[in-house]
């Protein structure tokens, strides 16, 4: 055992060893009454959006089983930058939460030259809510009906110097990504037309102005169930129920052309762990609810919890991974 001699700078050194119990102790209390009054989750999207509708169905039960209110607070701006960055900036006591996505979380940190939030150290994450493919689809008149007949139209048009054209709602979008991927795997150029607003980009798409586009399911399925659109191939791992008859991009033996768009949510680093693991049991509780689940099912989503709040931390390492590589390799900007 050692013994320090009394002095005044060692009996400071001695009392500043101690300090940290007390932090702990209180944590601990707090933790214990956590929640004493209402919770905001930010939204950095308007409402209305996918990321809002999806954040707050599963906010209701979350507040019945927290005992306290839940409430929404939209913070729209800069492609989810602005309401990303004010969670990050908030107090870390568990009654500020955000619900990020994999644009705010994965796909800013290579688009931005510069965040004023980093997505990995700035955040204590708490787990996915919910995730949904995108679909890519071409117009009938394009006369292709299956991703490898598309495949090759589309080495044919690059040897021709007339190649494909795909759209999207805006550069940086998940739409542009996975068009980027796709020019990827396939070996051929793809010209890349974004539009202000997947609204736009659809119409030109059903008209036969652009060859192809990746969107989400419940906007798309009205069109291929006419017969305008054809729908060719599900960008996750699964095939959707509301479009059961498209293969996955998995099956179509391009894997890594697969893009999960996923909502979450998370706390501000320093959150105390033991208020994350109460989020995070009452976010599975209430994406456990058959009328939740079924709610997203209709919406051509799925519930997509993870284990712990560790499996989500290090799902959205390897997510920031990735697409700062694509990014990086597809030469992809954010307007």
């Amino acid at each position: 055992m050692f013994h320090y001699p009394r002095t005044g700078a060692a009996m400071i050194l001695a009392a500043a060893l101690l300090i940290p119990a007390v932090p702990a102790a209180a944590q601990s209390t707090a933790a214990d009454a956590w929640p004493a009054k209402a919770i905001r989750i930010i939204v950095p999207f308007p409402p209305g959006t996918g990321a809002d509708v999806s954040t707050r169905r599963v906010a209701e039960p979350m507040s019945r089983l927290l005992g306290q209110p839940v409430v929404i607070e939209n913070r729209a701006g800069a492609g989810g930058v602005v309401g990303t960055s004010a969670a990050a900036q908030s107090a870390p006591d568990g009654y500020t939460l955000l619900a990020g996505t994999l644009n705010t979380h994965a796909l800013n940190v290579g688009l931005y030259k510069s965040l004023p939030y980093d997505p990995l150290r700035d955040f204590a994450p708490i787990t996915r809510i919910v995730s949904f493919p995108n679909v890519l689809v071409v117009p009938s008149s394009l006369g292709v009906s299956t991703l490898d007949e598309l495949v090759r139209l589309a080495k044919q048009r690059h040897r021709d110097g007339k190649p494909l054209t795909y759209a999207s709602g805006g550069s940086g979008t998940t739409a542009h990504l996975s068009g980027a991927q796709l020019q990827q795997q396939i070996g051929a150029d793809l010209v890349h037309i974004p539009y202000k607003g997947t609204s736009l980009a659809m119409t030109d798409v059903i008209a036969g102005r652009v060859d192809m586009i990746f969107g989400n399911i419940p906007v798309l399925l009205p069109h291929v169930k006419s017969g305008t659109l054809k729908a060719l191939a599900i960008t996750t791992t699964a095939r959707s129920p509301l479009m059961p008859d498209v293969p996955t991009v998995a099956e179509l033996k391009m894997p890594d052309a697969e893009m999960a768009v996923w909502i979450a949510l998370l706390a501000p680093a320093g959150t105390p762990p033991a208020v994350v693991g109460k989020l995070h049991r009452a976010a599975l509780q209430a994406l456990a609810e058959p009328g939740v689940r079924e709610g997203y099912e209709r919406e051509g989503s799925t519930v997509e919890s993870d284990p712990t709040p560790q499996a989500f931390a290090q799902r959205l390492k390897e997510d920031v991974q990735k697409w700062s590589r694509v990014i990086r390799e597809t030469g992809a900007t954010a307007d």
